[in-house]
């Protein structure tokens, strides 16, 4: 009895379970106060020294960022200047990077992407694309391309498309099943981003 139920439970489960979709949505509504950390210490002491800007929302003991981020991303902007409730300004910075859009997209899947963006400058949405060896699996970095890249105007725009990770054909490497990216702001450029959210087609 016991053996013919395992040969049922074996026969009605599926082998793999299927990926749920992925959607990353960032309106940037949930920001919040945390204590500042002795990295984030010392970066800011760093851009300082340099006459950059601190890259993050500062008051006494503490720093504003945004929920699910795991470095500080930018200033928060209310109010007028934003597109709708609170907006993010980024400049001279990468955001995003093993926190939020960590290992967030498959590399045979497409994308549709939507975002709100005004500034100087451009927005680039870039992969961190490693290859594993498929002799002794040891990682090696194929590529960083960029995945979504716009060109900001002075007034707020709505962007729509879609993207994927463009094709890395080496016969001593596959790719995983997933990389991770991030928000990268060039030096000199300021981005105001809104409404970021991409979802797997």
């Amino acid at each position: 009895m016991i053996r013919i139920m395992l040969v049922l439970l074996f026969l009605t489960t599926p082998l793999f379970a299927a990926d749920k979709p992925i959607r990353v949505s960032n309106d940037f509504e949930a920001w919040e106060w945390k204590p500042i950390t002795d990295s984030i210490r010392r970066e800011g002491r760093r851009r300082i020294i340099e006459g950059r800007g601190l890259g993050f929302d500062y008051r006494g003991p503490l720093y504003r960022g945004p929920t699910g981020f795991i470095r500080p991303a930018g200033t928060m902007m209310e109010g007028k200047g934003a597109f709708r409730g609170k907006s993010v300004l980024l400049a001279d910075c990468q955001v995003g990077l093993h926190g939020r859009y960590s290992r967030k997209i498959r590399t045979k899947s497409e994308y549709r992407f939507s975002l709100a963006l005004r500034g100087e400058g451009k927005f680039q949405f870039r992969a961190w694309v490693q290859g594993i060896d498929v002799k002794d699996g040891g990682r090696s970095w194929l590529g960083f391309p960029n995945l979504i890249e716009i060109q900001a105007t002075k007034e707020w725009k709505v962007h729509e498309g879609t993207f994927k990770l463009p094709p890395f054909v080496n016969p001593k490497f596959h790719l995983p099943h997933a990389v991770s990216a991030a928000i990268v702001i060039d030096k000199g450029d300021r981005i105001f981003l809104d409404d970021f959210s991409f979802e797997e087609k």
